[in-house]
């Protein structure tokens, strides 16, 4: 991997500031894995920001987790058990650490702010790699 840890979560901030939205953040910063350019990585996150296009459903920064393992991981349609089992597994981190994955819950006063959501996904994801 050409990025640490570290470093993904600075350029996240760095993107996030620039007005990219939590799940473009998130697999933003994996383009040394997963290879596509970052104007196609925007493009194609970029209806999942604001819990899904801003219905505040599942958050952003999850389901860049979750396109994140699709890009990792399948290949053909008999990947898909084993593509759905990780997604849960990482989905259940993020609830754990979080209390919920769903974005208007995430978004009531006193939680965290996105970008912490964003570093908690992109965290989960870099431990699954590593």
């Amino acid at each position: 991997m050409k990025y640490t840890l570290e470093e993904r979560i600075k350029r996240a901030r760095v993107l996030h500031k620039q007005g990219y939205n939590c799940s473009q953040c998130v697999v933003m910063v994996f383009d040394d894995i997963h290879g596509l350019n970052n104007d196609l990585a925007a493009r194609m996150a970029a209806g999942f920001g604001g819990g899904v296009g801003g219905m505040r459903q599942i958050c952003g920064a999850v389901s860049g987790m979750v396109m994140l393992e699709g890009l990792f991981k399948y290949t053909q349609p008999t990947d898909k058990p084993m593509l759905y089992a990780n997604i849960k597994e990482i989905t259940g981190q993020f609830k754990s650490i979080n209390g919920s994955f769903v974005c208007g819950d995430l978004l009531r006063p006193g939680r965290k702010p996105c970008i912490e959501l964003i570093e908690d996904a992109i965290t989960i994801i870099d431990d699954k790699l590593r």
